[in-house]
């Protein structure tokens, strides 16, 4: 089934009746992360609107200083440009912010599924589709012909190159990127806790053996583990470290309107 609309073609937030299509998964309000198909959550039991990239988007610019001073300034800093499009997204929820915002995200297209609780690859024989006059006829040919190839091999959708007005810049990882988060939030919090510390609390676990010697093994053979646990802090250090850096890196970058970037490794 298809559907004709007719609309000026704007690049502001569209009202209309068809479902936004975004590159990635869209943050949901109404499921649950179990209930719904879509990427790895970041954590066990995360709320299924925290499942989105676009969500530790918005939550990573919150932690970029040169953009909370922009928004403190009313708009007026290094950040004013970003400001223009992001808004003043401190002293809101992300809901409340996404209901505004999401059509930063959203792909332009002259066809597409008329609801967001479509996923590829569920089998269905029957889609509604809404087509957008207004784009011209080779635009609509050309989604038509995009949306069936997503339809019948949904394991091509991260080949499709992203035309949204701020692109999602690497395909991310939500662990990742929470557990990033995370460790720099510890570090800045408590400036003065170890490494490894911090590693128990975000539930860093380093392999515990030595040499392919097990560290339970050593305590039942009633040996030191006294080399092992100099390598279980050295990782925990070292795994620490890379995730303040990451977190640096990337809230760096989302302050120039990029996510997720960093600049090595």
């Amino acid at each position: 089934m298809s559907e004709l609309v007719e609309s000026g073609g704007s690049r502001h937030k569209s009202r209309s009746r068809s479902a936004p299509t975004f590159k990635h998964a869209a943050p949901q309000f109404h499921y649950t992360a179990s209930a719904q198909k879509g990427p790895t959550p970041p954590y066990r039991g995360a709320p299924a609107w925290k499942c989105s990239v676009y969500y530790y988007w918005w939550l990573y610019l919150r932690h970029n200083q040169d953009y909370r001073k922009t928004c403190a300034n009313r708009g007026v800093g290094s950040c004013a440009k970003l400001f223009r499009d992001f808004g003043n997204i401190y002293g809101q929820t992300f809901r409340a912010w996404w209901a505004d915002h999401d059509f930063l995200f959203t792909e332009p297209t002259a066809a597409a599924l008329t609801s967001d609780k479509h996923n590829f690859g569920d089998g269905a024989k029957i889609v509604d589709v809404q087509i957008d006059l207004s784009l011209g006829a080779e635009a609509v040919e050309h989604s038509l012909k995009e949306l069936h190839t997503q339809l019948l091999f949904p394991q091509r959708m991260a080949l499709y190159r992203s035309a949204a007005i701020y692109p999602v810049a690497r395909r991310p990882v939500l662990m990742n990127l929470h557990r990033h988060l995370a460790v720099h939030k510890w570090r800045k919090r408590c400036p003065d806790m170890a490494d490894e510390e911090i590693a128990d609390r975000v539930g860093h676990h380093a392999a515990e053996q030595a040499n392919g010697i097990s560290r339970s093994y050593m305590q039942r053979m009633g040996h030191s583990t006294r080399e092992i646990d100099i390598e279980l802090r050295r990782a925990k250090r070292k795994a620490v470290q890379h995730d303040l850096r990451c977190a640096q890196q990337l809230i760096a970058a989302v302050g120039q309107g990029v996510f997720p970037m960093r600049t090595n490794g």
